[in-house]
This record gives C-alpha cells, structure tokens and sequence, in this order.
C-alpha cells in the first residue's frame, strides 16, 4: 500500500508588518534637526525609538512633534539627543512648566522660524495643550515601564 505524502508541520510565513511612514519621516527630522541645532548626530536606537515614535504619533500629530523636538534640542543642551530622553517624563513636565509662561510660543516660533524659515515649511510647528502633554506622558511612562522590564 502506498503512503500518504507527509503534511508539512513548516507554520506559513507571518504577514510582513506595514510600517509607518510618519515613523521614518521625524526620525529623519530628529536626525537632521539634532545635526543642524547641536552640531552632533542624535544617537538613534533601532526598534526602540520607532516604538516610542509610533506611539507618540498616535497622539500627537507629526507637526507637534516636530516643535517639540526643535523646543527640545535647544533648550535641552545638557541631555543625550535622543527620542527617549525627548519623550521622557520629566523632560515633558518641564514642558508643561514652560508652557505657563508669557513668552513661550514667542519663543518656540522664533527658533522654528531660525532653523525652518516659514517659507521653506509652513506647517513646520503646532501649538500643543495641556491634555497634548498630559496624554503623552502617560503613554510613554507606560512604555518605558514595558519596554525596561
């Protein structure tokens, strides 16, 4: 009697995962923001900062990210250029300080408008509120938390 040919225990191949490609645009934003702003190249952490990236965006729109990434490369000087030390928590509550004071869109409109004048980019930075803040925050501390274990 003949055999039956042998069934494959091989799994199928998972769907390749899409990936965003806001995700790709700020972190070449960062890059060239950091470079541009500091003088050094941001130190970019494969898988972790699109993750955080990804989650960020799922907050705030791409435009808000990037005002506070240029906020945060020229008030931040003294911390690492990265995406993690841009969205951690105590850099974001600082933030939510600087936001109470009279100057401060003055202030961040002057350095979007020094590094990306308007009529190169017009839609270079959005004003962020409170609840912007307050929501990422929270996300992120969840994710540091996940992302650390």
């Amino acid at each position: 009697m003949p055999k039956a040919p042998a069934k494959s225990k091989k799994k199928p191949a998972p769907a390749p995962k899409r990936s965003n490609p806001d995700i790709y645009r700020f972190i070449d934003f960062f890059v060239r923001t950091g470079e541009k702003m500091t003088g050094k190249k941001p130190v970019i952490t494969r898988g972790k900062d699109g993750k955080l990236v990804s989650m960020a965006l799922a907050k705030l729109p791409e435009s808000k990210l990037e005002t506070l990434a240029v906020w945060f490369f020229s008030r931040k000087k003294n911390l690492q250029p990265t995406v993690g030390a841009m969205l951690s928590t105590s850099v974001l509550t600082e933030l939510t300080q600087e936001m109470h004071k009279s100057t401060f869109w003055k202030e961040v409109s002057e350095l979007t408008d020094r590094y990306y004048p308007r009529t190169v980019r017009l839609n270079t930075w959005q004003p962020f509120s409170h609840q912007d803040i307050t929501s990422m925050k929270e996300t992120m501390a969840a994710s540091m938390r996940r992302l650390s274990y």
